[in-house]
């Protein structure tokens, strides 16, 4: 606006004051033709200034976008690490839980041996025992048998001997049963 105003001044003192209405006429034009000139500079600088200003904000979009795209493939990796560190991290859980796992189930197998092999030797040894007094009491029982046997025969024979001593004392038979007869019997008689 300034440079308008100085080129008015420039057109006034080149030209004298013209006296009357035909000077007027050209000072209207040559102002009218200054302040054309003025818009056409104007106007060039304006579209200088908005080429400029459109180059800028073609180079700040890209840079934005560069920035942008720069910051997803950033947040993208990221998420990414975390995935896989995440994917590790339930795999090395799964892992050392199926490890504890499989020492439990170790453990357990071999104390069920241990006790099974414990009870069987329990069962095994008491099997030897019941045998053991098995045969014991056999043999007790064996002994018993033949001392009771034994006795048998002496009893047996110790009879027979009072028997043969019985008979040598008593009557015959006939004595025998008149002995033996009630008296009352004989009362009667």
């Amino acid at each position: 606006m300034q440079e308008e105003h100085g080129r008015a001044d420039d057109l006034r003192a080149e030209q004298p004051e013209p006296h009357g209405y035909g000077a007027l006429g050209d000072r209207v034009t040559g102002i009218l033709e200054a302040a054309e000139q003025a818009a056409a500079e104007i106007r060039d600088d304006a579209r200088s200034l908005a080429a400029e200003l459109e180059r800028e904000a073609r180079v700040e979009a890209e840079r934005l976008k560069r920035e942008l795209t720069a910051d997803a493939r950033s947040l993208r990796d990221e998420a990414e690490g975390y995935a896989r560190d995440m994917r590790l991290a339930v795999e090395a859980y799964a892992t050392q839980h199926r490890r504890q796992a499989e020492q439990e189930a170790r453990t357990i197998v071999a104390d069920a041996e241990k006790q099974s092999t414990s009870t069987r030797e329990a069962a095994e040894q008491m099997v030897r025992q019941v045998e053991a007094d098995v045969r014991r009491r056999q043999d007790e029982l064996r002994g018993e048998v033949r001392m009771l046997e034994h006795r048998k025969r002496d009893a047996l024979e110790r009879l027979r001997e009072i028997a043969a001593a019985v008979q040598d004392v008593l009557p015959s038979d006939e004595g025998l049963q008149r002995d033996l007869r009630p008296e009352r019997a004989s009362a009667r008689e």
